[in-house]
């Protein structure tokens, strides 16, 4: 649609921080309406070498009383020693600290599953070929339970490596964990070629976003991160018209399929009549509601 007949919105891979604040904020302002305010805090664990310099660690957030693990990495030189084991149950305390329900993160067949599965993590749902060829797990592990036993600091008065806690939201240990991780996936799954859509609805001749969509492509799926519209909007098919759209630029890439998570307050229904179908769910996230994962094939039918 064009300025001048009525709402619209237009593709973009390069937002204003103003733009996508705009959609952050609209989003937020809902889930905080249906009494879940956002309460997001950063968890980052730095492993540096005897000089001080990140090498890896793990990058997460706590949210809702769980804590979602988003990067972990330990240098080639330094696995089988016990770091990413101590940096997940630092992670852990952490969050038991902040009185969190669980943990959840998300690994490749080419990654980590055994790892994960080693420290009591367990599969609540996957996504075929995602990258192709390859499975995307989603894995969780309660900690309203009996805390496990920790494992004991590694001996010696100067350890080659330390790890560092940090809630900082630009952390130096980003850029580590992704050089990390993309160069551990490489050989299994090629580059992930990272693409960002986003799709921001306007009031005619009005520059200020009301509110859009926002999805990364990585992998050959498109994985929708930020959706949202204010209620004046809602039920007059825009909804439908954005994802259609992103649905459209999915195919044109190339893509497998599209998967997003949504709320048991949210809009499950409304992505159901779209296509996508369940593939997991997290319960008690937030506590007394549940997270739904769902995805929509591309190929070789639809969801």
């Amino acid at each position: 649609m064009t300025p001048g007949v009525g709402h619209w919105f237009d593709l973009t891979s390069q937002p204003s921080a103003e733009e996508e604040k705009a959609v952050r904020d609209a989003l937020w302002q809902y889930n905080a309406s249906a009494g879940h305010p956002r309460d997001r805090q950063g968890l980052s664990l730095l492993l540096r070498d005897a000089d001080g310099t990140v090498i890896g660690g793990l990058l997460g957030a706590t949210g809702w009383s769980w804590l979602y693990v988003e990067n972990l990495v330990v240098p080639a030189e330094l696995r089988g020693a016990g770091w990413g084991a101590r940096l997940m149950r630092a992670a852990e305390d952490e969050a038991r600290r902040r009185g969190c329900t669980g943990i959840r993160l998300d690994t490749y067949s080419f990654q980590a599953r055994g790892f994960y599965e080693g420290l009591g993590f367990a599969v609540v749902g996957q996504i075929e070929d995602c990258p192709p060829g390859q499975t995307r797990f989603t894995m969780t592990k309660r900690l309203d339970r009996p805390e496990a036993a920790s494992e004991p600091w590694p001996d010696g008065a100067a350890p080659r490596v330390t790890i560092t806690q940090t809630a900082a939201q630009a952390d130096p240990v980003v850029p580590v964990l992704l050089a990390g991780l993309t160069a551990h996936a490489a050989p299994q799954a090629g580059p992930p070629d990272a693409e960002t859509l986003n799709l921001v609805v306007r009031a005619p001749g009005e520059a200020a976003p009301l509110g859009g969509l926002q999805a990364r492509i990585f992998y050959r799926w498109m994985y929708i991160s930020l959706f949202h519209l204010p209620e004046t909007l809602r039920g007059q098919g825009l909804g439908r018209a954005l994802l259609q759209r992103a649905e459209a630029v999915a195919r044109a890439r190339g893509c497998t399929g599209i998967w997003l998570d949504t709320f048991s307050f949210q809009a499950r229904p409304f992505y159901e009549s779209c296509g996508f179908g369940l593939f997991a769910t997290l319960p008690d996230c937030p506590p007394g509601h549940a997270r739904h994962y769902l995805m929509k094939r591309l190929t070789d039918g639809e969801a």
